[in-house]
């Protein structure tokens, strides 16, 4: 399989979410076989490309260039990983979305019209995911509380420490 993953946010720069992908990529690397296993396309924004060197031969890294749904169906992914809320909203192809949190929706730190225009592409991005990961079972009933969703349709994977 071909799999992407959004690392546009990786390492601890990134706090939460950076660590989060970078210890997914780094323990996907070391369960998935090197030979004749996935093939992995790691997209990185310029700011984080030096701050991922990968440890096994089928993890390629990715230098991000816009607009990101354009760029992505050059890769021919069999599926996409979004590690965080901000999908394309004209991906059309099979992804999986993490979902941290929903405290962008529940607290102004955007403008309104910001924050209209994030709800609408993440609304959107719910409803197209293949599953969803919650990262604990609060966030899994926020989601079911702020969105029409199948609940078979999230799978809470808890965070695990580095």
């Amino acid at each position: 399989m071909n799999i992407g993953i959004d690392a546009r946010f990786f390492g601890p720069k990134d706090k939460g979410i950076g660590r989060y992908t970078e210890n997914l990529i780094k323990n996907l690397e070391k369960i998935d076989p090197s030979v004749g296993g996935n093939q992995y396309f790691i997209f990185l924004t310029r700011e984080r490309k030096e701050d991922y060197q990968p440890a096994n031969q089928n993890f390629k890294k990715i230098l991000v260039r816009l607009p990101l749904t354009l760029f992505l169906k050059k890769y021919n992914l069999d599926l996409m990983h979004f590690t965080f809320y901000k999908v394309p909203i004209f991906y059309r192809k099979r992804f999986i979305l993490t979902v941290h949190d929903l405290t962008w929706q529940r607290f102004p730190i955007f403008n309104p019209l910001k924050r209209l225009i994030y709800k609408i592409g993440f609304s959107s991005a719910i409803q197209r995911a293949e599953k969803i990961i919650a990262i604990s079972e609060y966030v899994k009933k926020d989601i079911l509380k702020t969105y029409r969703v199948n609940p078979d349709k999230i799978k809470v994977i808890y965070e695990g420490v580095s």
